[in-house]
């Protein structure tokens, strides 16, 4: 940028001379005229006249230059405190400005443009524009040219690397600086960095995108309860299209299924600046009736509700099914359990006073049938109690001790090898122990003679442990874990009991995993991997000189 401002003049060397110019021209006058022409030389008075008149003139000549100057000076002094004004906004200036030359050499740098570049002004100045790639380099050759051809460009959407490589959004402006002969000599930038607000609407464009495909029913409203947002699932679940929502209030949607206080203390909890989260009977559009869990919370800005959201999740299938299961299991651990009982003692009184041996056969297998459908009945009434429950925490070795010698005293021909490592000491859900007696209950029926239970961290989680069952009997047969696997039984794959079915419901209940694996034994082999309560211990003081595992036969 060319700062160099007007010269004064030298007040006293041009009234000096003045005075010898008008003095010689008199003097030289007068002799010339005399010489030449002959003419007689003025007399001295007149001489003297003039060369008063050339001395007043020239220290008039030097007030005027002198007055002249003071101008220039003021001027000078003005322009000098607007450049420093205008280098000291350049510099305090929150956003990047730069000044480069034609050929791309920088003339001003800025210090926010060495906050967000990372190069220092005396690393840049009269050398080329700092990049870090070549795509970079040509870029800003397009927008240099693009500036001088368009006089400067407004607004322009850039993206530049950082001296790190990272790279950050900004809006570019450019003017152009001219020198006398009308040629650019410098074009200045400025430089608005919209790195976070780009990356705040990208994020707001995602929240807008999750919201309109999300599956559960959501809407905005003000304080007062006047609806201004749903998105699609809302209209799908509810039957009312935005536009009849919209300016409506969630009374629309009251089905006059649920009391006055509900709404009562709805009301009271979201003003309050609560939650609300709640069963809800609504009623679509169409008139049908429908459940949801309903979420409302409240909208805040500087501490103040500004409104609230809303979020419905249709539980009206799930509902349905829930109460229908519940039927069906009230009827199978009580009333199907109390007519086998039935059925199961008049069979016992045939069997036991018959002499046919037809007879006997059949009434034994009433008889073990009957008992069958029984302890099926009372592991499903223990399948809706684990799950029901709320479970605590319990020391692994301990249930597997309990489970084990629970389990090994209906088998007593079988053996149990227990494997636990001394320096694993864990707390799991208690509810465990019923998944571990399943687990033995089903190797020891099934399986060979001897059962091995195996404890061991996690491999790929230091806060779970592993507990493996392994048999040397024939295996699983192959529909029997595809049920879990899938998580559905169909009428060609499925299993023969309930007894997977539970080992799978409680682990998962207590936030572990199940597993079928291959044993060396031969026969199956079941892990279950359960999350450990707080840390577990690396090492355990033991005075017992056993090694570091310890193994238990039953």
């Amino acid at each position: 940028m060319n700062d160099s401002l007007p010269d004064t003049y030298n007040g006293r060397a041009i009234a000096t001379a003045y005075l010898g110019f008008g003095s010689f021209g008199i003097l030289g006058g007068e002799l010339a005229l005399a010489f030449v022409f002959g003419t007689p030389v003025a007399s001295a008075l007149a001489i003297a006249k003039g060369l008063f008149f050339v001395v007043v003139s020239s220290a008039f000549v030097g007030l005027l230059v002198n007055r002249k100057n003071r101008r220039i000076e003021a001027q000078q002094a003005s322009v000098r405190a607007s450049l420093r004004q205008l280098e000291n906004v350049v510099s305090a200036s929150p956003v990047p400005i730069l000044a480069v030359t034609p050929d791309e050499r920088v003339t001003r740098w800025n210090e926010a443009a060495t906050d967000i570049f990372g190069w220092s002004k005396a690393e840049v100045l009269g050398k080329p524009l700092p990049t870090v790639s070549t795509d970079r380099q040509i870029e800003i050759k397009r927008l240099l040219r693009q500036s001088i051809s368009e006089g400067g460009i407004s607004n322009v959407e850039v993206e530049l690397k950082n001296r790190e490589g990272a790279v950050r959004e900004f809006l570019l402006s450019t003017a152009l600086i001219r020198d006398e002969s009308g040629a650019v000599s410098e074009l200045v930038g400025v430089l608005v960095d919209t790195t976070e607000q780009k990356q705040r609407e990208r994020r707001l464009r995602e929240y807008e995108m999750a919201i309109d495909q999300a599956g559960h029913a959501i809407y905005l409203t003000t304080k007062t309860g006047e609806i201004t947002y749903v998105n699609p699932a809302f209209e799908q679940i509810t039957g009312y299209s935005r536009s009849e929502a919209i300016g409506a209030t969630p009374k629309i949607l009251n089905s006059g299924e649920m009391d006055t206080s509900y709404y009562e203390d709805l009301w009271t909890a979201i003003q309050s600046g609560e939650t609300w989260q709640e069963r809800i009977v609504d009623q679509r559009k169409g008139g049908e009736l429908y459940t949801a869990i309903q979420t409302i919370a409240p909208i805040h800005q500087d501490d103040e509700i500004q409104g609230f959201v809303a979020i419905q999740s249709d539980i009206t299938d799930s509902e349905v099914v829930r109460q229908r299961l519940g039927v069906l299991n009230r009827m199978f651990r009580h009333n199907l359990r109390n007519r086998m009982n039935v059925i199961g003692g008049y069979a016992q009184m045939v069997r036991d006073e018959t002499d046919d041996e037809g007879i006997y056969a059949d009434a034994e297998n009433i008889v073990t049938a009957s008992k069958e459908l029984v302890a099926l009945s009372k592991k499903a009434q223990t399948v809706a109690e684990v799950l029901e429950g709320d479970g605590t925490t319990k020391e692994l070795t301990e249930i597997i001790e309990y489970s084990t010698t629970k389990v090994s005293a209906s088998y007593p021909d079988s053996r149990v090898v227990v494997d636990v490592p001394a320096d694993i000491s864990a707390r799991v859900d208690s509810r465990v122990s019923v998944a571990v007696c399943e687990l033995l209950t089903n190797a020891l029926e099934h399986g060979g003679e001897t059962v091995h239970v195996d404890v061991s961290r996690s491999p790929r989680d230091e806060g779970r442990v592993v507990v493996r069952v392994s048999d040397d009997g024939p295996g699983l047969p192959e529909g029997e874990w595809l049920a879990i696997e899938r998580g559905r039984e169909t009428p060609l794959e499925h299993g023969t009991g309930m007894g997977l079915w539970l080992i799978y419901w409680v682990v998962t209940k207590a936030g572990g995993s199940t597993r079928l694996d291959e044993t060396p034994l031969g026969g199956a082999s079941i892990e279950i991997e359960l999350p450990v309560e707080g840390a577990a211990k690396a090492t355990r003081c033991d005075t017992d000189p056993v090694g570091a595992n310890r193994s238990t036969k039953t």
